[in-house]
């Protein structure tokens, strides 16, 4: 039977075994820790900041004044997607050295709602080359302009400097429309010398807000937008009326915006409105036809308004 030693103290055999394993499973930690920060072959990122950026219009062909509200900006780095980010960015990590192609495209908030953010599809993405070091923080201050269209600026436009013409108040009620000059102040300054300002008599007025002629848009799903400044004592909802053949399809629309006391600059989509219609358009194969409209949901009584501004639809 072969002899068996005994341990003199169990608990210190135990605590030495515990003792061993700890050291073992420490040394494993610093050996993974070593190689991973250590390791030369990890790349160590530069980094890129937008603190702000430049906007203008469309270019000499359009009026109005060049109201934006860009809240961020999807940010590429030699065609690679690096993030979605808002302004100021603060140091963005990018994973590039030397000579580097950026491209920014602007991005808003689609119907004034934060969650639906996306980058606007009208807006020019800005290019540039910047020479990236790592560690180093390379600044960029893009300048934003909208796309060219093929025949002029935009599909439909009103900044009603001159005029009110191409617009239409609706037919309920006695709802007068002036063209106020701005108060002059820095806020409000910057939208341009005059704005359109509806503003009901009675209990029974509705005020509805739209463009007198129907246009074509698309039906198929593409970008279509609405944008505008607006204030307004009411709320309001959005879409469109529709007309094919010259025969009325309906309205549709899904959005309501709030009363503001503040002007506030808004951009509407309105491409799922106008793609309820491409079957009935596809089937007696005609262009559908629309008008866009801002309208009372119910009769909001004397003395309420609507104040709009530098109106764009693009498509």
């Amino acid at each position: 039977m072969p002899f068996k030693p005994k341990t003199a103290c169990p608990k210190i055999e135990l605590f030495l075994r515990f003792f061993v394993k700890q050291i073992l499973i420490l040394a494993m930690v610093v050996f993974a820790f070593s190689c991973t920060y250590f390791n030369p072959d990890v790349e160590i990122p530069a980094y890129i900041q937008v603190d702000t950026f430049s906007f203008q219009s469309a270019g000499p062909d359009s009026t109005g004044y060049p109201t934006q509200k860009i809240s961020e900006v999807w940010l590429y780095a030699n065609n690679l997607v690096v993030g979605v980010y808002e302004l100021p960015t603060g140091k963005i990590p990018v994973l590039a050295n030397g000579k580097t192609n950026i491209s920014i495209q602007a991005g808003v908030y689609t119907d004034g709602v934060r969650k639906n953010r996306i980058y606007y599809p009208f807006y020019r993405s800005y290019e540039t080359e910047v020479v990236l070091e790592k560690e180093k923080t390379t600044k960029i201050l893009p300048h934003f302009s909208y796309t060219p269209q093929k025949k002029k600026p935009f599909n439909y436009f009103q900044d009603f400097e001159s005029s009110d013409s191409g617009t239409s108040r609706g037919t309920n009620g006695t709802v007068f429309v002036d063209r106020v000059l701005h108060s002059g102040d820095v806020t409000e300054s910057q939208f341009g010398n005059r704005y359109a300002k509806l503003t009901t008599s009675s209990a029974s007025d509705v005020i509805e807000f739209c463009n007198n002629a129907f246009v074509p848009m698309p039906t198929n799903g593409n970008p279509v937008y609405l944008e505008f400044d607006y204030k307004s004592t009411t709320s309001l909802y959005v879409g469109v009326h529709c007309s094919i053949g010259g025969i009325a399809q309906g309205s549709i629309g899904d959005l309501v915006l709030n009363a503001n006391e503040k002007w506030t600059k808004i951009y509407v989509s309105l491409s799922e409105e106008t793609s309820k219609f491409n079957t009935e358009a596809s089937f007696q194969r005609k262009p559908a036809k629309f008008r866009f409209f801002l309208k009372t949901l119910t009769e909001p009584g004397a003395g309420n308004s609507l104040c709009i501004d530098n109106v764009r639809l693009i498509y």
